[in-house]
């Protein structure tokens, strides 16, 4: 090969893992052999940069099927017809097999949008075996500026070899483990292993890497795999391991290998997760300091973005934009917290692709409803309180924490933005909202629900634009975005803890720091000793905090949520309802609460002018009203996503369940 990069690309070429070309042969006279990478430290470290690059695009934040993020995927947001309308095609349930979302993916030349998928992850696999062995073979030389080097380089891709096979596991549950570089002349026996044996190696693979890589990198070095990133790896394998998908299983039609080890729950699985998060949090460094710790930065005084305007007519905090903005004045939130992430994760153009018309955008991925209603209001009494807690879904578990009369004073379905959690406001843009100085309006001009590029919920994403960019500005505007971060583990530990002890003080008050981060008010005192309740207060806390982080698409697999009983019995009584689907989502809301979590349809918010409506935009007044946007394909073998037909024949290796 001519250079470094065409060597790696040979390596992790657009093959499968099955199929790859033998790279061992010699080339010809003025290329690089395998023996002149090897042999030289500063190839062999440019051949390690690379794999992290691909290990980006395998798992890359705000990108999880052709351009769009998996918010598009679950009920966090609505996609749009951009890029071929993909996440709209997924939604629709055209993702077979052989669907053209496969066989149109290029991983070399669009390594963004498709190495998501089981060919790609394997061939970066085989990127990581191919370098560590090469590494052996060649005993190749460490640093001369910086010796050490090439063992923190070892361990590195230690951590990334777990973290490709976390990425298969997230997708597709039972996979091989490939901790050699497969000699595709002679091809071994495949097997798709036990999933909790695959955590167990993913564990393994990180503990090789901890007794490598340093403590912290903070310098030019940041966002390099660092101790405590293979703690939380480890943390993030283990929750998965204890989740219902995993843990006392109810998938029909179930054909995976070990189906009935799924079936049967084991609570230690959660005292497993429980104890690696732990790790995380407890971690310290040689200076005694916790490596990792909440971020406080700004206090509630300060609501300016980062070219010091408020653009939000005092709405957003700036500490909540410290948290994920791109700029330098973010660094600090990101040292605090970050764990496992990647830098200018999307370019300047996504501002353009997400901000409203009004500013120049084109809305590509819009929240929608059952999102919306997942932030909290402030009740009289100082504490948090779901928008629904009175409903009659939900009443069991609030009806003795706030009355009827607290609650009408805390929340207005026809005024439905007031008195929000304080994350609300960075996350969602709603009508009403200033954006850039403007207010936005969604019953008429560009960003009216269903114009051309807006939204077709009621609602724009917020989080990572805090408004300061404007299109055309010169500078360094790209995205950076968190796969794991410390509210990641916080959430948990704290969810471990709870369904293996119960409620408990400890973490009452850890969900109340985290919440007080972001200025939101503290849960009340009773969840202290009511496990349901503060489980509940958890997994709600997982939604709102994490929103568009790359969460909950999978959580919704994971606890097995769309076809629950719980939820199904929701669906019957969204059915059951009289009316139209719009009249159905205003009905099911005022009557029972949250929306089912099914993932077999979305909601919006309209605006409706209204003498006597409580919202005020361009000199009209206005109520707001639910309506339903459209139906959803989700089918029990949507748990998993399919192997690609081609690559079940060359693994000789079975199909997903029910696909």
């Amino acid at each position: 090969m001519k250079n470094i990069l065409k060597y790696l690309l040979l390596c992790c070429s657009a093959l499968s893992l099955f199929g790859c070309e033998d790279y061992l042969d010699k080339t010809p006279q003025g290329d690089k052999t395998e023996e002149d990478v090897f042999t030289r430290f500063n190839e062999t470290e440019q051949l390690i940069n690379r794999l992290y690059f691909y290990v980006r695009a395998a798992d890359q934040p705000l990108v999880h099927i052709r351009y769009f993020s998996d918010s598009a995927l679950a009920d966090e947001c609505e996609g749009s017809s951009a890029e071929n309308g993909w996440s709209n095609k997924f939604n629709e349930g055209d993702w077979e097999p052989g669907a053209e979302l496969y066989s149109k993916c290029n991983a070399t030349t669009d390594a963004g949008a498709c190495h998501t998928f089981w060919p790609a992850l394997y061939q970066d696999i085989r990127c990581a075996n191919v370098i560590l062995e090469g590494i052996e073979k060649y005993n190749t030389p460490d640093s001369q500026v910086h010796p050490g080097t090439l063992s923190q380089r070892i361990g590195e891709v230690y951590f990334l070899r777990a973290y490709l096979h976390y990425c298969v596991l997230k997708s597709y549950g039972e996979c091989p483990y490939v901790d050699y570089t497969v000699d595709p002349n002679n091809l071994p026996k495949f097997e798709r292993e036990n999933v909790h044996s695959i955590v167990e190696k993913i564990c393994n693979d990180c503990d090789n890497a901890f007794s490598r890589v340093p403590e912290r990198y903070l310098a030019e070095q940041f966002g390099r795999v660092e101790k405590g990133t293979c703690l939380a790896l480890k943390a993030m394998a283990r929750w998965i391991a204890a989740t219902p998908l995993y843990n006392g299983s109810t998938l029909k039609g179930d054909n995976r290998n070990y189906a009935s080890e799924y079936q049967r729950y084991d609570p230690a699985r959660w005292d497993a997760a429980a104890a690696a998060a732990k790790a995380v949090i407890d971690f310290t460094t040689n200076t005694g300091e916790k490596r990792y710790s909440l971020y406080q930065g700004a206090d509630k005084s300060n609501t300016t973005n980062f070219g010091n305007v408020d653009e939000s007519n005092g709405k957003v905090y700036t500490r909540l934009w410290e948290l994920f903005s791109g700029t330098a004045r973010s660094l600090d939130a990101k040292k605090c917290e970050w764990i496992w992430f990647f830098l200018q994760a999307k370019t300047v153009g996504y501002h353009n692709d997400m901000y409203p018309p009004s500013s120049q955008g084109q809305a590509r991925e819009v929240p929608v409803q059952e999102h919306v209603d997942e932030y909290e209001v402030i009740g009289p009494d100082g504490y948090g309180y779901p928008i629904y807690a009175l409903k009659e879904n939900h009443k069991a578990l609030y009806g003795g924490l706030i009355s009827e009369e607290d609650m009408a004073k805390a929340y207005d379905d026809a005024n439905p933005y007031e008195n929000r959690d304080p994350r609300f406001y960075r996350d969602i843009t709603y009508h009403g909202a200033m954006f850039k100085g403007k207010w936005i309006n969604t019953a008429t001009g560009s960003d009216e629900i269903n114009a051309a590029n807006s939204t077709t919920t009621g609602y724009f994403t917020h989080k990572f634009f805090d408004g300061y960019y404007t299109k055309g500005m010169s500078g360094d505007w790209n995205m950076d975005a968190p796969l794991i971060r410390l509210a990641t583990i916080y959430l948990v530990y704290a969810e471990a803890v709870t369904r293996s002890k119960g409620a408990t003080d400890e973490v009452y008050n850890m969900m109340n720091d985290l919440r007080a981060r972001s200025f939101m008010a503290p849960i009340p005192p009773a969840a202290k000793t009511n496990k349901e309740l503060l489980l509940d207060y958890i997994l709600r806390e997982r939604r709102v905090e994490l929103y568009h982080e790359k969460s909950r698409f999978f959580s919704t697999r994971f606890y097995l949520e769309p076809t629950s009983p719980t939820e199904l019995a929701k669906e019957s009584q969204w059915n059951a309802l009289p009316g139209s689907n719009d009249e159905k989502a205003q009905q099911y809301f005022a009557k029972y609460g949250a929306y089912p979590k099914t993932q077999h349809r979305i909601c919006g918010m309209r605006p409706v002018e209204d003498p006597d409506g409580k919202i005020s935009v361009g000199g009209k007044k206005y109520r707001m009203e639910r309506f339903w946007k459209e139906d959803r394909v989700f089918l029990e073998k949507h748990y998993l996503f399919p192997i690609p037909t081609e690559e079940l024949q060359r693994a000789n290796i079975q199909q997903n369940p029910n696909w």
